[in-house]
């Protein structure tokens, strides 16, 4: 991948690592918002994730089921190649 030094190889990793974790938040929030329901019964809601969750709504992550999960899947797909 690179001519002699390990560093653009590491800056590359960094990437991808990046990629899945993003990937990762990204349907770990879809999950949170579209289970809201059941958080809030056992009681695993605080005003702030609440407020967190409706300003990430606000951004238009969430206005379609499918949206959030295909924005992930396309992270992991990036971060295979």
């Amino acid at each position: 991948m690179s001519s002699g030094t390990g560093e653009n190889d590491q800056g590359l990793i960094k990437i991808l690592d990046f990629t899945r974790l993003a990937a990762i938040v990204i349907l770990l929030l879809h999950f949170y918002y579209y289970c809201y329901k059941a958080f809030d019964k056992w009681q695993l809601t605080t005003t702030i994730t609440s407020r967190l969750l409706q300003n990430i709504f606000n951004t238009g992550l969430f206005n379609n089921f499918y949206l959030s999960k295909l924005i992930a899947l396309g992270l992991l797909v990036i971060s295979s190649l």
